[in-house]
């Protein structure tokens, strides 16, 4: 939970920089699930590739727009940037360790494999 945690922040504070041809080469990625589907996103600033989709290949990108984490109740981090109403912004909700809860708004560009 921590080392996501470390990943999202991470992602949000350095800008984003060149595509390269192979997302993985470089960079580390990790799982998450939202709403019954399983992502393996890469581990960079800025917009990250979805690897994988449900385990089918994937040609998305995922746009961190916000996040919360929270330790029994109280706010430890939370970003937002700002998005209109017809943006399908996915949200992602993991609780690995007792009393922690983190809350992951992404925008999955195309969405699905």
């Amino acid at each position: 939970m921590r080392l996501f945690l470390a990943t999202l922040t991470i992602a949000l504070v350095l800008p984003a920089s060149a595509a390269n041809a192979d997302p993985t080469n470089h960079f580390g990625t990790f799982t998450i699930s939202c709403g019954g589907h399983a992502l393996v996103i890469t581990s960079k600033p800025g917009a990250s590739t979805v690897v994988t989709f449900d385990g089918q290949p994937s040609n998305s990108v995922s746009v961190l727009m916000g996040l919360t984490f929270t330790v029994n109740g109280d706010v430890v981090l939370e970003f937002h940037k700002p998005f209109v109403d017809h943006q399908d912004v996915t949200v992602c909700t993991s609780s690995e360790a007792p009393g922690e809860l983190l809350v992951v708004e992404t925008l999955l560009t195309p969405r699905g494999p």
